[in-house]
C-alpha cells in the first residue's frame, strides 16, 4: 500500500514541472515575437521624421541645422510659407518709346527785290494779308509734328530801310504770321539776307518773330527747342561766308583756313549743347553753290565734319536749287532744300525752261526715345512743286518763260514724272544743268 501511494506522488510532481516548463516556453516564444515588431515599429515612426545631420546646440533650440541655411525653408515646405524668404524683385518694365518727328523746308523769301515793289505779281501783291496762303497746300504736313525748321531770308520790318544792293528783301513785320499759320516752330538768321538792312533792321525781323511766336537763332548761335517733357533738341546755325559765292572770292589758303574756323566753331557747339542737355542736336548750316544741284568738296567736307563731330543731323540752305541728301555716320544729311515759299524769282526756271528749278520738298525725320536712349527711327521726303501755279494736281511740270511763280509750295502727284524727277535730284541721279546765275543779266531783266 505504502510504495502504492508513493508511486502517485511521484508522477503528480513530475506533471507540474512539465506543466511550468511548457509555460516558461510559451513566455520565451512570446517575447521573441515582440522584439522584432517593435523594431519595425521604430523604423516607420523614424521614416516620418526629416532628418537633420546634428541636432541644435544645447540650450539655443533656434538654431538652424548644420546643412539648411537660415534663409532657406525645408524642401518639403513652400518658399512662400516661410516668413524669413526674400521675394524675387519684379522686373523693370521697358521703357514706353517715344516718337517725335522732325520737318525741314527751304528758303522762305516773303518778300520780292527792291526793284520789284508794288508789281502785283510780286510776293506781296500776290499774298497780301493773306498769311495762311503760302503754306494752305502743305500745311497738314506741319500741324502734327514736333518742330517744323525753316531758312528765313529776308528782313521782316514795318520801318523803311534801303540799301544800294539790288537783291535786298524787305517785308511788313506781320509777314512773320505766315510761319506761324504755316505751323514753322523755328527758323534759322545765319544766312546772307537777315543782314540786309544792317542790325537795326535785324533787330526788327528778331522782334517780329517774337510776336509772332516763332523761335530762332542766328549766326554761330544755339537754341534748345523743347515743348512739354519732350524731346529736348539743341539747334545750331553758322553761315560764316561759307557759300560758294563768298568762297569764290578769297585764295584757297584763306579758304582753307575759313573751313577750319568753322569746323571748331562746329565743335565747340556740339559740346554746348550737350552740356545744355540736348538729346538730338541739329545743325542749320547756310553753304553751297547757288544753283547748284551738286554738293560741292567744301559742303561735302564741312557736313561729314559736323555729323562726325557728334551732330546728328544736318539741314543745309543757299543753293535756291535742291540737293541730293545722304546718310553719314548714322547720321543724316540733307545738302540743300532749295527754295519754298520764294519771292525771289517770279520765273526761277527763266528762258531756259528748268524744270527742276521748280522742285523742292518737305523731308521728315522721325526720332524714338526710349528711356534715355535716342535713336533714328525713320526718315522721309514729300517730292513738291514751290508754286501751285499750274494745278494742284501736279505731274509733268514745264515751266515756260511766261510761266509765274505764286508762292504756293504744292505736292507733286505721287510717281509721276515730276516726283521722279525731285527724287532723282534727292538720290543724286539728276543728269540736268546746273544754274549759273549772272547777277547782271539778272539786273537787267528785272529792271528792264
Amino acid at each position: 500500500m505504502s510504495m502504492k501511494t508513493g508511486r502517485r506522488g511521484s508522477f503528480g510532481h513530475t506533471a507540474a514541472l512539465i506543466l511550468l516548463l511548457l509555460i516558461a516556453l510559451a513566455l520565451v516564444a512570446l517575447v521573441l515575437l515582440r522584439v522584432p515588431q517593435a523594431r519595425a515599429q521604430e523604423a516607420v515612426e523614424a521614416a516620418a521624421i526629416p532628418r537633420t545631420s546634428a541636432p541644435a546646440p544645447h540650450g539655443d533650440p533656434t538654431a538652424a541645422p548644420a546643412d539648411m541655411t537660415a534663409s532657406e525653408p525645408p524642401a518639403s515646405a513652400p518658399a512662400g510659407n516661410n516668413p524669413e524668404s526674400t521675394p524675387e524683385p519684379a522686373p523693370t518694365p521697358e521703357p514706353e518709346p517715344e516718337y517725335f518727328t522732325i520737318s525741314m523746308v527751304g528758303d522762305c523769301t516773303l518778300a520780292e527785290a527792291k526793284s520789284r515793289r508794288g508789281w502785283g505779281i510780286a510776293y506781296q501783291g500776290v499774298v497780301g494779308k493773306n498769311y495762311a496762303y503760302p503754306f494752305a497746300n502743305t500745311r497738314s504736313f506741319f500741324e502734327d509734328d514736333y518742330l517744323t525748321i525753316a531758312n528765313l531770308e529776308c528782313v521782316l520790318s514795318d520801318n523803311y530801310y534801303d540799301s544800294i544792293e539790288q537783291f535786298v528783301f524787305l517785308a511788313p513785320a506781320a509777314y512773320a504770321n505766315i510761319l506761324s499759320e504755316g505751323c514753322v516752330d523755328f527758323v534759322t538768321l545765319a544766312n546772307n539776307h537777315t543782314l540786309d538792312f544792317g542790325q537795326n533792321a535785324y533787330n526788327d525781323t528778331k522782334a517780329s518773330l517774337d510776336a509772332a511766336g516763332v523761335a530762332y537763332a542766328g549766326e554761330d548761335e544755339t537754341y534748345i527747342y523743347q515743348t512739354g517733357d519732350g524731346l529736348k533738341i539743341g539747334i545750331y546755325c553758322l553761315y560764316n561766308r561759307l557759300t560758294g559765292n563768298m568762297l569764290s572770292t578769297i585764295s584757297a589758303a584763306a579758304q582753307e583756313q575759313l573751313v577750319a574756323e568753322s569746323k571748331r566753331m562746329i565743335q565747340a557747339a556740339e559740346k554746348s549743347l550737350r552740356e545744355q542737355g540736348a538729346e538730338y542736336i541739329v545743325a542749320c548750316l547756310h553753304m553751297g553753290t547757288e544753283g547748284s544741284y551738286e554738293t560741292s568738296e567744301i559742303q561735302l567736307d564741312v557736313c561729314r565734319y559736323t555729323i562726325d563731330s557728334g551732330f546728328d543731323l544736318v539741314y543745309c540752305s543757299h543753293a535756291h536749287r535742291l540737293q541730293p541728301a545722304e546718310e553719314y555716320g548714322g547720321g543724316l544729311i540733307f545738302y540743300g532744300l532749295g527754295n519754298w515759299s520764294f519771292g525771289g524769282h517770279t520765273n526761277p526756271g527763266g528762258d531756259s525752261g528748268d524744270k527742276a528749278a521748280y522742285d523742292t520738298g518737305i523731308a521728315q525725320v522721325t526720332v524714338c526715345r526710349r528711356g534715355d536712349a535716342v535713336t533714328l527711327e525713320s526718315f522721309d521726303f514729300t517730292p513738291c512743286c514751290i508754286s501751285s501755279s499750274a494745278g494742284t494736281e501736279l505731274d509733268s511740270f514745264v515751266p515756260t518763260p511766261n510761266t509765274l511763280n505764286n508762292y504756293q509750295p504744292t505736292p507733286y502727284l505721287r510717281d509721276g514724272e515730276a516726283w521722279q524727277r525731285t527724287m532723282s535730284i534727292l538720290e543724286g541721279a539728276y543728269a540736268g544743268a546746273n544754274f549759273v546765275p549772272s547777277y547782271w543779266d539778272l539786273l537787267t531783266q528785272m529792271n528792264g
